[in-house]
């Protein structure tokens, strides 16, 4: 990118140079670019900020942000915390004051554990939104809206890698939302994964384990997908859950294989990004490309 460019110079040339001519602390032949930001789950290094630059036309800035909690656990009680709000408005003002134009919330069950309907969900993403008065996207909700663009009703989804119980939530808030779903599963009720412990409905399968956990991942999101299809042949949309699951090389084999539209929740949101910042989407995006935005909040 451009921004690597302007402070490759050598250590030698950049001694002795003012504010104003030493690149690497002057941004201002870069700022008129979009910036997004993306904050990432806790303790967790998301790819979103590098695969977002992957997927438009246009030259972009991306920034990072983590909420500090090392040691979080992803319980449905910490997911749904004070604390964690309270984190993610944060990172949203580092990222404004960074300055970024427009904020993505990675991961997914950050806006629905523990809701009762889809407006409380809608209520923490306008409480990060409001930090800032940025355009702002919790990852659910951009599933939400990029299904309601497809104008799909009858959905299906495969929450690849979440346990029992994960799959059982995920697929009754997108209920709230008055989606019918009429599929919904994971990769150990499709059959393609074994769990450890068959008992422990909250065992989530453990794609880090894979000797090539990429491509081996890649794999098993296609085999799902097939399965969820043959399972719900007449349904409109395939959402795929877990942005762990990472989609975007094999985005257009899973249209493919769906024969209908496929909303990964890992892609949706450069989808979304674009979209609020008028950004061409490249052919790598599929059926993201010629979606057209229909706000539904």
């Amino acid at each position: 990118m451009e921004i690597n460019a302007m402070v490759s110079e050598s250590p030698d040339h950049q001694q002795g140079l003012t504010l104003d001519q030493h690149f690497s602390l002057n941004l201002g032949n870069v700022s008129l670019l979009p910036a997004v930001g993306f904050i990432s789950p806790p303790a967790w290094l998301d790819p979103a900020p590098y695969e977002f630059t992957t997927v438009v036309e246009e030259p972009v800035l991306t920034q990072q942000a983590i909420p500090l909690l090392p040691d979080f656990d992803f319980s449905f009680n910490n997911l749904a915390s004070e604390i964690l709000a309270e984190q993610l408005c944060l990172c949203a003002r580092s990222l404004k004051a960074a300055g970024c134009s427009v904020v993505v919330q990675v991961g997914n069950p950050f806006a629905w554990a523990n809701v009762q309907s889809e407006a409380d969900a809608w209520r923490r993403n306008d409480r990060i939104a409001a930090a800032t008065n940025l355009p702002t996207i919790m990852t659910t909700l951009a599933v939400v809206d990029a299904l309601r663009s497809h104008q799909a009703e009858k959905i299906a989804i495969t929450t690849t890698f979440y346990s029992s119980v994960w799959n059982k939530y995920f697929t009754e808030f997108m209920k709230l939302c008055g989606f019918d779903v009429v599929h919904g599963s994971n990769f150990y009720q499709q059959g393609l994964a074994q769990p450890i412990n068959a008992a422990d409905k909250e065992e989530h399968f453990r794609y880090m384990d894979l000797d090539n956990s990429v491509d081996a991942m890649s794999h098993l999101i296609k085999a799902s997908v097939q399965f969820v299809k043959e399972n719900a042949p007449d349904c409109e949309a395939i959402a795929i859950v877990g942005t762990g699951a990472r989609t975007l090389e094999i985005l257009c084999d899973l249209e493919a294989i769906a024969h209908c539209p496929v909303v990964p929740a890992d892609t949706v949101v450069y989808w979304w990004a674009a979209q609020h910042l008028n950004l061409t989407l490249l052919p790598n995006m599929g059926r993201f490309r010629d979606l057209i935005y229909q706000k539904s909040h």
